[in-house]
């Protein structure tokens, strides 16, 4: 019995014998607008102590560049503002308790010279729950002498320093970090005192450093993305390292001892103090180090 041809490679070789095209219809693009540039502006905020208690302060900022420090101990919150976009100008609104700082969602793309440049200053002697969150933006935040009680920040396409130079009046119960395509440095983690560190590194470089005087034990989860993460520990404080995932592509200081998924430091064990260490290692490179 002979085979029948199907009628689908039939048509096709009809239409090709025929010289024929086949054209699909085009799909409209959607316009994305312009932000568009104007003289350079300049804002001012403040926000006096008054009565303030523990404060949840929220601060949002997209595209720009952040500055961030301890300010007048009588002043809750200082803001100088400077962009030549009008439609980044913030948003700041203060309620019972909570301080939000915002750059408006608006869909555009800026023209060339855009700039958006946030300097702020919080009391240091409030209790703060300090949320901070980054865009395609650059972030300088000076965290000394703040007294945190919970830190959280998260990158996009970012680069950040924070950076710990004092003890923290409070006890920080938290402190999250996710970093997504950021280069990031963290120093002087132990100034602030956290009994608890979550870590979500991305696709960027992100350097941890645990300098400070320990005081308590931590828990500290890091799960490590694609890109590069250093972990950096004070040489007096013990430290435990448990490995979970890909052990190949960790690089560890010689003093570093391994023994079957954990590294620990040479203060392990005799320190009054320990970190905690859970490291969820993936495809990207880790280096553990010890500070001189």
């Amino acid at each position: 019995m002979r085979k029948k041809t199907p009628f689908l490679i039939l048509g096709v070789l009809l239409l090709l014998s025929l010289g024929c095209t086949i054209t699909l219809p085009s799909i409209p693009l959607p316009e994305v607008p312009t932000l568009e540039t104007g003289p350079m502006q300049e804002y001012r905020e403040e926000i006096p102590l008054e009565t303030a208690t523990e404060t949840t302060v929220n601060i949002r900022i997209g595209v720009g560049e952040l500055t961030l420090e301890p300010g007048d101990p009588e002043t809750l919150f200082s803001g100088l503002f400077r962009t030549n976009v009008s439609a980044w100008v913030p948003t700041i609104v203060r309620e019972t308790g909570r301080l939000t700082v915002e750059q408006p969602s608006v869909r555009g793309v800026p023209q060339p010279g855009a700039e958006n440049e946030w300097e702020i200053r919080l009391a240091p002697r409030v209790p703060l729950r300090l949320r901070v969150t980054l865009g395609a933006a650059r972030g300088r935040l000076d965290l000394t002498g703040l007294a945190l009680t919970d830190l959280s920040i998260e990158t996009g396409a970012s680069d950040l320093t924070v950076r710990t130079a004092g003890p923290n009046p409070a006890t920080l119960e938290r402190f999250l970090l996710r970093a997504g395509a950021a280069n990031a440095e963290i120093t002087g983690i132990g100034y602030l005192r956290p009994r608890r560190v979550s870590v979500e590194g991305g696709v960027g470089s992100l350097t941890l450093d645990f300098a400070g005087p320990w005081t308590e034990s931590a828990d500290i989860d890091i799960k490590a993305g694609v890109g590069s993460i250093t972990l950096r520990f004070p040489q007096d404080v013990g430290a435990r390292v448990l490995v979970e995932g890909n052990l190949g592509n960790i690089q560890a200081d010689p003093e570093w001892r391994l023994s079957g998924s954990t590294y620990v430091n040479k203060a392990y064990g005799t320190s009054p103090t320990t970190l905690n260490v859970t490291l969820l290692s993936g495809i990207g490179n880790v280096r553990i180090e010890t500070s001189q």
